[in-house]
């Protein structure tokens, strides 16, 4: 085997990883997830989804509890291994809004204990 061979091995092989890649792309673009849903997460959102999971916590291993948002509703679900249960339906509390500190605010409240607290966004 000379070094002519290896070199045609190597060009082959990337030639047929770059098809593979290529025919992924086009599946994604296509909308044709179908067995792959992993390849979901890299494609772009078209709408917002109505249905999220917001948590997971599992109890034993046949049973475990979901809280599910539909719309503006949160639906606490037990799911186990021969049937599923509602156990409670509230409406969706709102999402916190994380607001980071200044850096200089920071300082000034080591400093001052008792000092006001400036957030981004906001004058004092």
């Amino acid at each position: 085997m000379d070094q002519l061979d290896i070199i045609r091995y190597f060009a082959a092989l990337i030639l047929v990883l770059g098809l593979l890649g290529g025919f992924a792309v086009v599946a994604r673009r296509a909308g044709w997830m179908g067995p792959m849903p992993m390849l979901d997460r890299w494609s772009t959102p078209a709408r917002k989804r109505r249905l999220s999971i917001t948590e997971t916590l599992m109890l034993d291993p046949r049973r475990k509890v979901v809280i599910v948002r539909v719309d503006d509703a949160e639906h606490v679900l037990l799911l186990g291994a021969d049937r599923e249960q509602v156990l409670d339906r509230a409406p969706a509390k709102d999402e916190p809004v994380f607001e980071p500190l200044v850096p200089d605010a920071l300082d000034a409240e080591a400093e001052n204990p008792g000092a006001s607290v400036t957030r981004l966004g906001q004058s004092q």
